[in-house]
């Protein structure tokens, strides 16, 4: 069932499913052979600064999936200001600038600003990751 599709998680869809918080977010890091899955410099700076040593390694070990992708660059200020304007903070809002310049088909994310704030008008579908894992079937 390889999908093609490309994805990106939030924040919160790797430490709930690293910690084993949330069965819909762990179904996620199950299944990522499926997916095209690309992670942000910020979402990679925030798991360092939130989740205990063995999660960060846990975390690391997922991202050596040939289909998983560290990605380190900076992203433009256009689409940061971009989402700033959309009413996300500057975590979510480099999160989503990055989701847009990248041309990622979805963000999976249980932030209720990303869920909720986001108005069409952007590249990419947001989806929690119950809708995520309903879609999929995993």
């Amino acid at each position: 069932m390889d999908t093609g599709m490309l994805i990106s998680l939030d924040t919160n869809v790797w430490i709930f499913g690293l910690l084993e918080y949330n069965q819909s977010c762990q179904n996620i890091l199950l299944n990522l052979a499926y997916f095209q899955v690309i992670v942000p410099r910020q979402v990679q700076k925030e798991l360092y600064d939130n989740l205990p040593t063995e999660g960060v390694k846990r975390f690391y070990k997922l991202t050596m999936e040939p289909n998983v992708h560290l990605n380190y660059e900076k992203v433009p200020d256009v689409y940061i200001t971009m989402f700033e304007s959309k009413g996300l903070k500057k975590g979510d809002a480099i999160i989503g600038g990055f989701a847009e310049w990248k041309k990622v088909d979805a963000i999976v994310s249980d932030n209720r600003d990303f869920l909720r704030g986001l108005s069409a008008g952007h590249y990419f579908e947001v989806m929690s990751p119950q809708e995520f894992c309903g879609k999929f079937n995993l």
